[in-house]
């Protein structure tokens, strides 16, 4: 049995749907307001808990061979420190102490970087540094941006040609299909030994570019709106005087958006080889829904 956290999320809907294509028995762990309806429908089975309840993990967890740890907290929550950090501390121990002979995480590939003003990234790293000593067999993942994030901003873009760009429009970034990943998580949860991904397509985008790639998918000329990291800094202190969760949550936004986490080439080229596959582009994705 597979246990996925975070199964209605962009990429958990893809593990489990991942998992019922290969036949793999899943247990889909969501809350009550989730939409889960249609991993219903795909034969998940649906345990609905919260994973800020030790109580419900340690009940999902029960049967369970391999946990894929698909949950997080949105980068402008509150929610930081209570599930990407608590709550995953809770999985891993749930995990040990049930005997699951394998558990995946999926982190950034900025949690590398400078994590000072993040606790996002604080959080991610800290709880890799308690897997890898905790003596489970596990797969880390450090991803750049899912393509499916841009999915609302494509749907926008079609609508109405406007793209809105947060920080420097020449930025360089990454990107990685959902789907991949997932076809790479279900591959690594058979292996015999822990093993660290770093991932991503290897064409670099700025964001401008981004915007230009959008342009020519939908055949219409790109309005790019830009907000500059001036915008956010200066939301920053004069919100942040007012709330500490919000000044840590914009310094977890300025950090990403700051940060240019580009994936070594050599790390790509290792992953394509160990998965035999080759990671698809932004077109081949953008193409299946639109």
């Amino acid at each position: 049995m597979y246990l996925v956290t975070g199964a209605t999320g962009q990429l958990g809907l893809r593990v489990v749907r991942r998992c019922i294509t290969l036949g793999l028995p899943v247990r889909a762990f969501v809350r009550l307001t989730s939409q889960y309806e249609l991993l219903k429908e795909w034969g998940a089975e649906i345990f609905i808990g919260d994973l800020q309840q030790p109580r419900d993990i340690q009940a999902a967890m029960k049967g369970v061979e391999a946990v894929i740890c698909c949950h997080g907290s949105q980068l402008l929550s509150r929610a930081i420190q209570a599930i990407d950090y608590r709550a995953t501390l809770d999985v891993i121990q749930a995990a040990q102490e049930q005997g699951v002979r394998y558990l995946t995480l999926i982190s950034p590939l900025a949690v590398t970087g400078d994590r000072q003003q993040s606790p996002f990234l604080k959080a991610k790293y800290e709880v890799e540094q308690v897997l890898i000593s905790s003596g489970l067999n596990y797969s880390i993942f450090r991803c750049p941006t899912l393509m499916s994030s841009l999915l609302p901003l494509a749907e926008r873009f079609q609508q109405t040609g406007v793209y809105i760009v947060l920080g420097d429009p020449q930025h360089r970034l990454q990107l990685l299909s959902p789907d991949d990943l997932a076809r790479c998580i279900l591959i690594a949860s058979q292996a015999s030994q822990p093993a660290i991904f770093s991932m991503a397509h290897p064409e670099v985008f700025t964001r401008q570019e981004i915007a230009d790639r959008l342009g020519r998918f939908f055949n219409r000329r790109p309005f790019v709106m830009t907000v500059p990291l001036s915008v956010i800094d200066g939301a920053r202190q004069f919100l942040g005087v007012m709330s500490r969760d919000l000044d840590a949550s914009l310094g977890t936004l300025r950090t990403l958006l700051a940060y240019e986490s580009l994936c070594p080439a050599s790390e790509i080229e290792r992953a394509q080889t160990y998965f035999q596959l080759s990671f698809e582009s932004l077109e081949t994705f953008l193409g299946r829904y639109f």
